[in-house]
């Protein structure tokens, strides 16, 4: 009996104090993964933002996407506050094609210079291009065929973005894989929501009355 109460006492003693490690052990690696996890997101967002600053590593692509954010500011706030139509939004189906036959063309002048040399990297840039050509058809067709999709997909900040996006790529500034790709589509309704806000603060322009 003697000895049995002695093992009773020291599972008492012992038992509970190592429960309670183990709960801290697992409440510290809680918040350690949760801590990770905000590191490597805020890395991925400043990753993302860099994106928008890469122009201007290569001033050759700045003055490629002066046109784009110029139709991009007047298409927003005065044609395109409130929405698109589908006739902008045909309109907006250009940009893509006519962006990506000027990259088809930069990734010729490359190989012909010397600058790039035939790889995987650079077909896979070709796809892209390609990708992108045939985004801008699906729009324009969508469009002409009445599609509530381009309500969405034909809008020119949708446009904009993935031209802002893949621009640096085809200009070697940007590596595209998939940590890009994952910023580039995770950060997309923040950059969709943040011009959303702007648009119905700002006040509305005269040619919205005047219409």
């Amino acid at each position: 009996m003697i000895k049995s109460s002695k093992r009773t006492n020291f599972h008492h003693i012992f038992i509970p104090a190592f429960q309670e490690t183990n709960e801290e052990v697992i409440v510290i690696t809680f918040f350690g993964l949760i801590g990770d996890a905000i590191i490597w997101v805020w890395q991925l967002f400043y990753f993302w933002l860099g994106i928008f600053a890469a122009p201007f590593q290569q001033w050759e692509m700045v003055f490629i996407l002066i046109p784009i954010w110029i139709n991009w500011f007047f298409t927003e706030f005065f044609m395109e506050k409130y929405g698109t139509s589908y006739g902008n939004a045909i309109s907006n189906g250009v940009m893509p094609i006519l962006a990506s036959l000027d990259w088809i063309r930069t990734l010729i002048r490359f190989l012909d210079d010397g600058i790039i040399k035939p790889s995987f990297g650079v077909y896979a840039k070709f796809a892209l291009c390609a990708a992108v050509f045939m985004y801008g058809v699906f729009v324009i067709i969508a469009g002409i065929k009445i599609k509530r999709i381009v309500f969405f997909i034909g809008r020119v900040r949708w446009v904009t973005y993935v031209l802002l996006m893949f621009t640096p790529v085809i200009y070697n500034v940007l590596r595209l894989d998939w940590y890009m790709l994952l910023a580039i589509i995770v950060f997309f309704p923040l950059y969709y929501w943040i011009i959303e806000i702007f648009d119905r603060i700002t006040p509305e322009p005269r040619v919205y009355r005047e219409g």
